[in-house]
């Protein structure tokens, strides 16, 4: 799986959001010259300033960013490509799917283990009339989303998050029933 971001990453030009990503594929990002790079690491704070090694662009000075308020930070359509681990962003999906869908113009890479729910995922996203292709490993996923026919209006977004917000209070009430 890792391979295969690898080679995602070598291909990469242009705006890039990633989130979440490990240590690795990071310095696989040092490497490719070719990259505006919006970066928030696994704590969730942007990192500030320019390296010495490569063109790196943060779009906050050292401020704390909270996933749910990427478009304050971010122009509509301005990343070229996404790239995120779900695992690490799994509990904000409301606010990622949504945004990355707003964000975006091209390509949306996501990867994950098989702990969450592959069918979920694309379950969510085939809601913005995007393509999807999936990618199986023994270890987890890959998503790539194309997105430039992908389109977002604001009051079906406003929907879509009260649907899941009231399906994840259903499930927390049926767990708590259960146990």
């Amino acid at each position: 799986m890792f391979n295969r971001l690898e080679e995602i990453i070598k291909k990469i030009e242009g705006n890039v959001l990633i989130i979440g990503l490990d240590e690795n594929l990071i310095k696989m990002f040092d490497k490719n010259n070719n990259v505006n790079l919006y970066s928030i690491n696994r704590n969730f704070k942007y990192k500030s300033g320019k390296s010495d090694n490569f063109k790196r662009k943060y779009t906050s000075h050292g401020k704390n960013i909270n996933i749910k308020h990427l478009r304050k930070y971010i122009n509509k359509k301005s990343a070229n490509y996404i790239i995120f681990n779900m695992n690490e962003v799994f509990k904000y999906y409301k606010y990622i799917i949504k945004d990355s869908i707003y964000l975006n113009n091209n390509k949306i890479y996501i990867y994950f283990n098989n702990d969450i729910d592959k069918d979920f995922i694309v379950k969510k996203y085939k809601r913005y009339n995007v393509k999807i292709k999936e990618f199986e490993y023994k270890n987890g996923y890959i998503l790539e989303i194309d997105n430039t026919s992908g389109k977002n209006n604001y009051i079906k977004d406003k929907l879509y998050f009260i649907k899941d917000t009231l399906d994840n209070l259903a499930e927390s009430i049926g767990n708590l029933l259960i146990s």
